[in-house]
C-alpha cells in the first residue's frame, strides 16, 4: 500500500498537538480581549454577542448531531429530545413558560435556526455521521478564530459595518470547512490502513490545498468587495482585515480538528462506519448512475447552456465587466490552488451559471436581488463549497478511468464536504444577520443557497462529460 502523504503543516500538528493548540488558543483569545479594550464604543459586548450566537448556531448542533445514534428508536427518541427543548426554549422566549432563575431566555431567530441546521446535520446523517463526529472540534475552532480575529476588525473599525459581518461570515464557513476536509480525509486514510497519527497527519496535509484555495478566493472577494464600496478604490485595510479573520478560523479550524483526532481514542469503528457510508452511498447513486450516462450528461449541460443564455438575455447580469473578471480571477485562483486547469474550468463554469440562473430565479419568483458585494460574497461562499467538492473529482481522476467510476467516487467522497459547507455557510450568514450590521444579509442567504443547489444540480453532468472527455 502507498503510503500517505505528509506535509509540514500535518506533521508538526500531529507530532506536538499540544502546543499547536495551546499556542492559537491563548494568542486569539489575547487578540479579541485587547481589540475590544482598545476600540472601546462598546466593542466587547459586541464580540461577546458574536460569540454566544455563533456558539449557538453553530457548535451546539454540531455537537448535539455527533452524539446522535445511528437510527432506529434511538434516534427519533434522542430527535425527540432535541425538538422538546427547542419548543422550550421558544415558549419560554415567548414567556409562556415562567422562570425563577434570572437568566434571560435566548431568542426565538437563534434557537429555531439553530434547530434547523441540527436537523439538517441529521438528515445529512447517513452520508456524513463519521464527519460529524471526528471533525465535531472544526465549530469550536472556526468560532474560537473568528471571536479573537473580531478584536482587530474592532481596531480596524470594521466591526460595525457590513465589511466586518461579510468578513465573519466567510470566516466562519471557510473555517468549519477546513475542519471538515481533515475529517473527510482522515476516514479516507484511515479506511485504507493507516494508523490514528499518521492519519492525522495526513489529512492536515491534504486540506492544506482547500485553504489555500479558500483563502485566495476571499482575497479576490476582498479586492472586489473593496473596489465596489469604495467607488474604484481598493482599501488594504479592509482586504488585510477580512483575510485575518478567515486564516485565523482557518487555522484553528485545521488544528483542532488535526489534534482532537490525534488525541482521540478512535479504533476500527471509524473505518467500520465509512466502508458503510460507502455501500450507502453506492446504492443510493446506483439509479443516477444508470439514468446518467456521458451522452445523456452533455445533452443536459447543451440544454442548461441554452437556459443559461436565455436567462442572461432576459434578466441581465449585474455589473457584467466585474462579474467576468471575479470568475477569471477565482479560475486563476484554483488553478493555481489545486494544480488542475480541469479543476479550475468546471468550477468557474459551475459557479457562473449557477449565478446567471439565480439571478434568473430570484426575478422570476420576485425576491429581492442582493446587492453587487452581497451576491459576490454569496458567489465566494459558492466556490469554496465547489473546490471541496471538485478536488474530489480530481483525485478520483487519478484513480479511475471509467467516467461514471469517477463521478460516483468523486461524488462519494466530496459531496459531504460540499453540503457540509453549504450548511455551515447559511448558518454563519445568520450568525452575522443576528450578531452585527448586515442590512442585506438575508437576500444574500437567499442567493447563496440558490446558487449551491442549482451547483449541485449541474455538477454530476459536468463531471460526467468533462471525465468522459479526458477517457478519449
Amino acid at each position: 500500500m502507498r503510503e500517505a502523504p505528509i506535509g509540514l503543516v500535518g506533521a508538526f500538528v500531529a507530532e506536538r498537538p499540544y502546543l499547536s493548540i495551546g499556542v492559537l488558543a491563548p494568542a486569539l483569545t489575547a487578540l479579541g480581549v485587547v481589540g475590544a479594550r482598545q476600540a472601546g464604543s462598546g466593542a466587547g459586548e459586541t464580540i461577546a454577542l458574536l460569540g454566544a450566537v455563533a456558539a449557538a448556531l453553530l457548535i451546539a448542533p454540531m455537537a448535539i448531531a455527533a452524539l446522535a445514534p445511528r437510527g432506529g428508536i434511538w434516534l427519533a427518541g434522542f430527535a425527540t429530545l432535541a425538538t422538546a427543548i427547542a419548543i422550550t426554549c421558544v415558549a419560554w422566549d415567548a414567556g409562556m413558560i415562567a422562570s425563577s432563575v434570572n437568566i434571560p431566555a435566548p431568542p426565538r431567530p437563534v434557537v429555531l435556526a439553530a434547530f434547523a441546521y441540527f436537523i439538517f446535520l441529521l438528515a445529512l446523517a447517513p452520508l456524513a455521521r463519521n464527519v460529524t463526529r471526528l471533525g465535531v472540534l472544526a465549530s469550536f475552532g472556526a468560532v474560537l478564530g473568528v471571536a479573537g480575529a473580531a478584536g482587530y476588525l474592532a481596531l480596524e473599525g470594521f466591526l460595525g459595518v457590513s465589511g466586518g459581518a461579510v468578513a465573519v461570515t466567510l470566516g466562519l464557513t471557510v473555517g468549519i470547512g477546513a475542519g471538515v476536509n481533515v475529517a473527510a480525509d482522515f476516514s479516507n486514510f484511515f479506511t485504507e490502513g493507516e494508523n490514528r497519527r499518521r492519519a492525522a497527519a495526513a489529512a492536515g496535509h491534504s486540506a492544506v490545498a482547500s485553504s489555500v484555495f479558500s483563502l485566495m478566493a476571499l482575497v479576490v472577494f476582498f479586492l472586489t468587495y473593496s473596489v465596489t464600496v469604495n467607488a474604484g478604490a481598493v482599501d488594504v485595510r479592509l482586504v488585510w482585515a477580512g483575510l485575518t479573520v478567515s486564516a485565523a478560523a482557518i487555522a484553528t479550524g485545521l488544528v483542532a480538528v488535526v489534534g482532537g483526532l490525534v488525541l482521540s481514542d478512535i479504533n476500527e469503528k471509524a473505518a467500520l462506519d465509512e466502508n458503510r457510508r460507502r455501500q450507502w452511498f453506492a446504492a443510493r447513486w446506483r439509479p443516477l448512475r444508470r439514468a446518467l450516462p456521458a451522452t445523456t450528461a452533455i445533452a443536459f449541460l447543451a440544454i442548461a447552456g441554452i437556459f443559461v443564455v436565455i436567462a442572461g438575455f432576459e434578466v441581465g447580469v449585474s455589473a457584467p465587466l466585474r462579474f467576468a473578471v471575479f470568475i477569471l480571477c477565482l479560475c486563476i485562483a484554483a488553478a493555481i490552488s489545486f494544480v488542475s486547469v480541469r479543476t479550475s474550468t468546471l468550477i468557474a463554469v459551475i459557479l457562473a451559471a449557477s449565478a446567471v440562473l439565480s439571478d434568473f430565479a430570484m426575478a422570476f419568483l420576485g425576491v429581492a436581488a442582493p446587492s453587487t458585494e452581497d451576491r459576490f460574497a454569496a458567489l465566494t461562499l459558492g466556490a469554496v463549497a465547489l473546490g471541496a467538492l471538485t478536488v474530489s473529482w480530481r483525485d478520483a481522476g487519478e484513480t479511475w478511468r471509467n467516467a461514471r467510476d469517477i463521478v460516483e467516487n468523486a461524488l462519494s467522497d466530496g459531496l459531504r464536504r460540499y453540503l457540509f459547507i453549504v450548511g455551515a455557510g447559511a448558518a454563519s450568514f445568520f450568525a452575522a444577520m443576528q450578531a452585527l450590521q448586515w442590512p442585506g444579509a438575508l437576500s444574500a442567504l437567499i442567493y447563496f443557497l440558490m446558487v449551491a443547489l442549482i451547483s449541485l444540480i449541474l455538477a454530476p453532468p459536468a463531471m460526467t462529460a468533462m471525465s468522459a472527455r479526458r477517457g478519449r
